[in-house]
């Protein structure tokens, strides 16, 4: 048997996978296909429209391209024969450059999965959740309307879960059920001492004992991504999840693996507490001392709020508010002078609040001292009778206004986004298209938003705020905020999600042992990693940007995410498949690296 198909090659940086079946030699495996990783393949899905061919696959090849300084990835999909596969396992163990001596390498994993150090090849195996009921949040996306998904219930890809798992929840060998798909999901760091050129080495499938060599190649483009981000992405953290779940502090670790993915896992700090965590915004965490190697390498984290989710008690009165601000703003002037920093006001305020709001801002902006440039901040958009209290504004994507926003910068004012909202921006669950969180970013870009906010990270109690404590079965139960049935809230209010406020996944759970991958820190998402290459993406932009290529800028914004925000006018105006960003992205990086040494 041989898989054949067509199409042409896009590019500088690939990585190409040959693969020929021959004759029985794996007669376990139906077939072997690759996607790139703006795709969820579901479980079931064997005639998946990509199958043929995709961006990463042309029927016999898998490519993928990029720069120096990134995380590349794509998926391995294996289809099960109607015998089903008892162990199928892979292996990438290096990629050598064509005539040099540069080498792109795996390394086993260690039991702390972000010990990143030497490790530029991972691979990991995707964790399939079966999702009964779609999600109903108007908020989301409204169910019958052009904004939901038609496909949106069945064995849906979530985790990505790290090689060496415990046997049976994800580590190699892994079982694969008859006529049923199991993706491989492999990422690349390229590092940024490796020179521009092809590289190639061959990904090992082991299937039943069937061995079969996939060549690989790559192509490295010439150009290097920075290490600070080009927008920030802040994701709210709280550390007594893990301790809850996995029985103790796991902080760096945590810590750790945000920084890989280019965002920041954030809570209110004071100066003790801040002190106390003074590695993470010296950037000394994320040296190899510690374990990091990868993006942002010695780079320290600069989001410090002063009070998140609500102002606490102590901006209350002025005087004490003069002297809390004063405090606070000379430590951050003396010691971390570049950092992003407010006051977060009470939480997505109602009409009653805004007198409070006022007042607060008041005591602020009436202080003498250093403490005046303290910003308030507010989960909300735009309304008159906060104007001028409000320095930073964040608002959902369905709330966000183009020209108010404009407006309001023009006056000193910043104005981000937070979480998701189909049809406007990218809808960050599970049931939505993988692109999503990748969409949501290249809105930012075009739109010149230079924040964006994720209400939670590792929101695993499954809310708190209802009656009673819920340990939330993460790893069973897709659905992550639920708040149906509460008096005080209209029927237009209450909803049910699947992943919502769950980047992250414990790769131990103490309080669910059958769940427990023993994997000792956290574990990604399909919808982080999208997170992380749209990241990726708004950095080529700037880029193109620096560079003086504005006009094919503006054809891949038209091309991307024509409509987003209050332009979408009720219909999804933004692209949903890996293909479309695929294609952007290749113009972009070909683009810059024939121009990154011209001058503007």
């Amino acid at each position: 048997m041989t898989i054949l198909g067509s199409t042409k090659s896009i590019g500088v940086m690939f990585l190409v996978v040959h693969f020929v079946l021959q004759g029985s030699v794996m007669a376990s495996v139906k077939s072997i296909w690759a996607v790139n990783d703006g795709e969820k393949v579901e479980r079931d899905d064997l005639n998946n429209s990509n199958k043929r061919s995709n961006s990463s696959w042309d029927g016999q090849k898998i490519k993928i391209f990029g720069a120096r300084n990134e995380v590349i990835a794509f998926q391995l999909i294996v289809e099960a024969g109607s015998d089903g596969i008892k162990k199928l396992s892979a292996s990438l163990d290096h990629l050598q450059k064509v005539k040099a001596g540069d080498r792109i390498n795996h390394q086993p994993p260690t039991a702390d999965p972000t010990n990143y150090v030497q490790r530029d090849i991972q691979l990991f195996s995707v964790n399939y959740m079966n999702v009964d009921v779609a999600s109903h949040a108007d908020w989301v996306f409204k169910l019958g309307t052009a904004a939901a998904r038609t496909n949106d219930t069945g064995w849906k890809p979530v985790q990505l879960v790290p090689e060496n798992a415990r046997a049976g929840k994800g580590g190699f060998p892994l079982s694969v059920g008859p006529l049923q798909n199991q993706a491989i999901w492999i990422e690349i760091y390229t590092r940024k001492d490796l020179s521009a050129g092809i590289y190639r080495g061959e990904i090992g499938v082991n299937a039943d004992g069937h061995k079969q060599a996939v060549p690989v190649e790559l192509e490295l483009f010439d150009f290097t991504l920075p290490d600070r981000n080009t927008m920030d992405v802040m994701v709210y953290y709280e550390p007594m999840q893990p301790v809850l779940y996995q029985g103790r502090n796991l902080d760096p670790e945590y810590h750790r693996f945000a920084h890989r993915q280019r965002i920041e896992l954030v809570h209110a700090y004071d100066i003790e507490t801040v002190n106390a965590a003074k590695g993470l915004f010296t950037g000394q965490d994320f040296t190899k001392t510690f374990g990091y190697e990868g993006p942002g390498e010695g780079v320290g984290n600069r989001i410090i709020p002063r009070t998140f989710y609500g102002p606490g008690k102590d901006f209350d009165e002025r005087s004490n508010a003069w002297q809390t601000s004063d405090e606070w703003m000379t430590f951050i002037n003396r010691n971390f002078p570049d950092a992003v920093t407010f006051l977060y006001l009470p939480d997505e305020p109602g009409r009653s609040q805004y007198a409070y709001i006022r007042k607060l801002a008041e005591n602020i902006s009436s202080n003498p001292g250093p403490g005046k440039a303290l910003p308030t901040f507010v989960t909300k958009h735009y309304v008159k009778e906060l104007d001028g209290a409000i320095n930073y504004w964040d608002t959902g994507p369905l709330g966000y206004d183009i020209e108010q926003a404009k407006k309001e910068r023009s006056r000193g004012r910043k104005y981000w986004i937070y979480n998701g909202g189909r049809p406007a921006a990218g809808a960050i669950v599970i049931d939505a298209p993988a692109t999503d969180p990748r969409a949501t970013i290249w809105a930012c870009f075009k739109h010149d938003i230079d924040n964006y906010f994720l209400w939670h990270g590792v929101h695993w109690q499954h809310n708190r705020q209802k009656v009673g404590e819920r340990r939330q079965n993460v790893w069973a139960n897709p659905i992550t905020f639920d708040n149906r049935g509460q008096p005080n809230k209209p029927l237009k209010d209450q909803g049910y999600i699947n992943g919502d406020g769950v980047l992250i996944y414990p790769g131990e759970d103490k309080i669910h042992p059958e769940e427990d991958r023993g994997i000792a820190g956290p574990i990604s998402s399909i919808q982080l990693a999208n997170l992380r290459r749209g990241l990726q993406d708004h950095i080529y932009l700037t880029l193109a940007r620096q560079l003086g290529l504005n006009a094919l800028i503006n054809r891949q914004l038209k091309a991307v995410v024509p409509r987003v925000f209050s332009d979408a006018r009720g219909v999804v105006g933004f692209a949903e498949t890996g293909n479309e960003y695929e294609r952007a992205r290749y113009v972009l990086a070909k683009a810059i690296s024939q121009n990154k040494n011209r001058t503007r």
